[in-house]
């Protein structure tokens, strides 16, 4: 490979390396160097999506990457449990892994493991040992990373990954099982049969701090394969835990500045903010973004850097907007909602329409969506949903807190 390729990506998980993957797919002339700090791509994820939140277009050239795929789904609450006839996907690091190694076997994928980088700008990116890499576009895919201009609570979780003895008797996922105790705060069992004998337990809570303390979450999940599942003979063959921001606003004047388009890295994941604000589904996103590069390098080829600066700044822009509701539910959740009573918000959600369900995760709601989600008896004490409504408002309290 060239030792100036064409865009060089820093950040080889999903976002970096789905935005790789559909960009040597689709441009044969390009070429991408990715600059990764740990010993491999792509980590040890596990990465769901509803298939109905991919454009049909692309439904068949994510293929790949699709490990598992269940025609529907159940949600469990304490006053209601329904199953959903949206089809459910799941991904993994390795089929990732496998959809880029043509590229890289090609030479066409340079990776570059083991190095940290100190600085990065549109087009240079420096690393730890002195070393400065240049291309036509830099892309930062570095993994997310806090602001003073973005206001946050966080999804933690914790999974197993399970081969039981005898068949579990799990015919499709639960994503969403909060008939467990709460604990102070919205808490689910996530679980999803991938054979008869293998399952991923995932026990997932919102809280307004960042910490996880994994061995408490260890032992929950345990009671809950035993007590929920029925199944007492198993061995853990996996496990994975993390910590996704869901974002309870934005400082409108950071969300739609585009004054850096073309002297800083373009953003891409979860260190730009794209990922669905209150479910913190990444994928998706990952996917749209990694299609608005590809298209900007198609279209401008070979002078393509400054169209595609342009054109991620204003997607970025236009992410901000299309959340803004988002961000509003998410106040709610967090802000109105009485703690051990969170799970009444989305127990009320998953009694509306399948349609109005797989629009809220596809990020497409109708005005008509949006007023039947805030409509009717609300789940939460209406003054403090009253108090928490305005954007602007919440930001200029929460900042005074923070003097």
């Amino acid at each position: 490979m060239s030792s100036n390729p064409d865009i060089i990506i820093v950040g080889a998980g999903l976002s970096g390396l789905m935005t790789a993957w559909r960009c040597l797919d689709v441009n044969p002339k390009l070429t991408i160097q990715i600059i990764e700090q740990s010993d491999r791509i792509a980590g040890d994820h596990t990465w769901s999506f509803n298939l109905t939140d991919i454009g049909e277009p692309l439904r068949g050239w994510l293929a790949p990457f699709i490990a598992y795929q269940w025609e529907n789904y159940d949600v469990k609450f304490p006053k209601r449990e329904r199953t959903l006839g949206i089809p459910y996907c799941t991904g993994n690091s390795a089929t990732l892994r496998t959809c880029v190694q043509p590229h890289i076997d090609s030479g066409r994928l340079d990776i570059v493991l083991n190095a940290s980088v100190d600085a990065v700008s549109a087009t240079k990116v420096v690393t730890s040992d002195g070393q400065e890499l240049s291309a036509k576009c830099v892309l930062d895919a570095r993994g997310f990373t806090p602001s003073e201009n973005t206001f946050l609570g966080y999804q933690k979780f914790v999974g197993h990954m399970i081969k039981t003895a005898k068949p579990h008797g799990l015919k499709r996922p639960i994503i969403m099982d909060a008939t467990v105790e709460q604990l102070g705060g919205y808490r689910f069992v996530y679980c999803l049969p991938y054979s008869d004998t293998e399952i991923l337990v995932e026990d997932t809570y919102y809280t307004d701090g960042p910490e996880l303390r994994s061995q408490v979450v260890d032992a929950r999940i345990k009671d809950y394969i035993r007590d929920n599942l029925g199944v007492m003979d198993y061995e853990v063959i996996r496990r994975e835990k993390g910590v996704l921001p869901i974002t309870l606003a934005v400082d409108e004047a950071y969300g739609i500045d585009v004054s850096a388009a073309h002297s800083a890295p373009v953003k891409l994941g979860m260190v730009g903010g794209y990922y669905h604000a209150v479910t913190g589904y990444s994928l998706p996103e990952a996917l749209k973004s990694a299609c608005v590069v590809s298209d900007m390098i198609e279209q401008n080829w070979p002078d393509f850097a400054e169209k595609l600066q342009h054109e991620m700044a204003y997607h970025r822009v236009d992410h901000y907007h299309e959340e803004k509701f988002l961000r509003l539910l998410n106040r709610m959740l967090f802000k109105a909602a009485i703690p051990d009573k969170r799970y009444a918000v989305l127990q009320r959600f998953y009694g509306l329409s399948e349609g109005i369900v797989e629009r809220f995760y596809r990020n497409r709601l109708t005005k008509k969506d949006k007023l039947r989600i805030l409509i009717g008896k609300p789940p939460v004490p209406v003054y403090k949903a009253l108090y928490n409504f305005s954007e602007k408002a919440f930001i200029k309290r929460e900042k005074q807190k923070r003097k």
